[in-house]
């Protein structure tokens, strides 16, 4: 059977189909004020009609772009990237690119390839959310001095000068901590992960967050563990592991801050299984509201981190670059405003009590 190649509709044909010239259609499908609605919409109606798609391939020649950007993050598995990544898809949709995604699963030495591999496809620019910044900082600074348009998401990597968004972690932290003062808990215990992850900016900040609450409110530091648990572990194991090996080596703790909703998770049976209670002997908060922290049990506080909203300002930032080349690049470090969502693993409820307002704005750019 022999089939025919279709002819590919491009400019031409609409203009032929129509009787006017190439450069009208042209203006008409760009959305360009000099041609009038009513020709606009009969070349767009003609379009659809004919099957016209943009050759991408010659705009990206004419504008040397290609009008994709890469995006390579951790991981997918959990909800807080899932929604990072919905915002970007969402705002980059908007705006007439695609994107093409990576996963580092926290491997510097992957997290390059899958860098390296974008670059080949000729992406517009790079949003990144850092493997591990100690080892490659000074890469991202390499990629920046060679014009590569970088924006950084989740977390920050001081000394290198690209723009980033992110949560406001110290804030969150404060919250936390500003919470569980003032529902009586002294001897609070913040848990992390192993030591390198300290050297995330995220960690620190959670933590130091927390601290200059109950230094502010009067009440003792709090006491940080898991970081010398050397196995990598799921997150729910590694902290169940912790907070099982505290106790065990005499810790007193009446409220617990988790620096991520998995670990807190695994933190509410290690508790359990010790014969503590939560939230009658032990209040617990997590970080990022994951999906099911509404749904275990008991359901989980945590703060909201607006993780589709760090998406789409990423994307806002990283076309600035792309499309004016006059944009100044690595100025912006915006802060996005979390919030504490109160549930039944602190007992605020039962005591009738809310976390005290804040004066905050919602977004803050922080120019060096």
């Amino acid at each position: 059977m022999n089939l025919k190649r279709m002819k590919r509709v491009d400019i031409t044909t609409i203009a032929r189909e129509l009787g006017v010239s190439t450069t009208t259609v042209h203006r008409a499908l760009n959305n360009n004020g000099r041609v009038s609605e009513t020709t606009r919409q009969r070349v767009l109606e003609t379009a659809q009609r004919l099957g016209y798609r943009p050759n991408q391939i010659a705009r990206g020649l004419r504008s040397r772009r290609t009008c994709t950007l890469g995006v390579i993050v951790t991981g997918i598995s959990s909800t807080f990237y899932a929604h990072i990544l919905d915002g970007i898809e969402s705002a980059a949709r908007e705006a007439g690119y695609s994107i093409l995604l990576g996963c580092s699963h926290d491997d510097p030495e992957k997290e390059r390839q899958q860098i390296e591999l974008l670059l080949e496809k000729q992406v517009d620019g790079l949003i990144l959310a850092p493997a591990i910044p100690s080892v490659s900082a000074s890469y991202y600074s390499r990629l920046v001095r060679e014009g590569v348009h970088l924006v950084f998401v989740g977390r920050h990597v001081p000394g290198v000068t690209a723009d980033s968004v992110e949560t406001n972690n110290v804030l969150g932290g404060y919250l936390v901590g500003q919470h569980l003062y003032h529902l009586g808990r002294r001897h609070i215990v913040i848990v992390t992960t192993v030591l390198p992850k300290r050297q995330y900016s995220y960690v620190r900040d959670r933590i130091s967050g927390c601290e200059n609450a109950l230094r502010d409110l009067g009440g003792t530091l709090p006491v940080v563990v898991g970081e010398d648990i050397p196995d990598r572990l799921p997150l729910p194991l590694f902290a169940y592991t912790a907070i099982r090996r505290y106790l065990q080596e005499g810790g007193i703790v009446d409220g617990v801050f988790a620096l991520n909703d998995d670990l807190a998770y695994g933190v509410i049976n290690a508790l359990y299984d010790a014969g503590q209670q939560v939230p009658d002997d032990v209040s617990v908060v997590g970080f990022n509201d994951e999906s099911m922290s509404a749904y275990f049990r008991p359901s989980l506080t945590t703060v909201r981190s607006a993780p589709r909203e760090v998406g789409i300002e990423a994307v806002r930032l990283l076309l600035a670059h792309v499309e004016e080349s006059d944009t100044p690049t690595g100025t912006k470090h915006v802060l996005l405003e979390p919030t504490l969502v109160v549930r039944d693993s602190c007992g605020a409820k039962r005591l009738n009590q809310t976390p005290l307002p804040h004066l905050h704005s919602a977004k803050e750019e922080l120019t060096p």
